[in-house]
């Protein structure tokens, strides 16, 4: 779904899970420098490297898998690697849940920093299946 990266919190619709892994990410279109992406995102691998980026990092999130009022996991992100990379697009993971068959979820994400600079490459807050991780 289509998020913004401003500072507040963002809730998906629910949603019905099946007994497997699901990764909660965010995706962005390469619409700026890539390396600028890349560090305003914070996907560079390890420390960020001052020499080689000159944008901080800008996606600080707490993470929170609802089923009705019950919590099923939550986390936040790390400032640093777990991306993946496309032709288009560059994903940054915020983090996992194991799904429960039968369940319906809603997926709550808060952002604690302001991210706006980063709208501008539509950016989608995505939940996805993994199978068999």
């Amino acid at each position: 779904m289509p998020v913004s990266l401003a500072v507040g919190t963002v809730r998906t619709p629910e949603f019905p899970v099946i007994h497997e892994a699901y990764f909660i990410m965010i995706q962005v279109e390469k619409r700026l420098p890539f390396v600028d992406m890349e560090c305003m995102m914070g996907l560079m691998s390890g420390p960020l490297d001052k020499s080689k980026c000159d944008k901080e990092p800008l996606l600080q999130t707490n993470w929170t898998v609802w089923d009705g009022e019950h919590i099923v996991a939550q986390g936040l992100n790390r400032t640093e690697a777990d991306a993946e990379f496309t032709n288009k697009h560059l994903f940054k993971f915020l983090g996992k849940f194991m799904g429960e068959s039968g369940r319906k979820y809603v997926v709550e994400v808060k952002f604690s920093k302001d991210g706006s600079p980063l709208n501008l490459a539509n950016p989608h807050l995505i939940v996805i299946l993994v199978r068999n991780h």
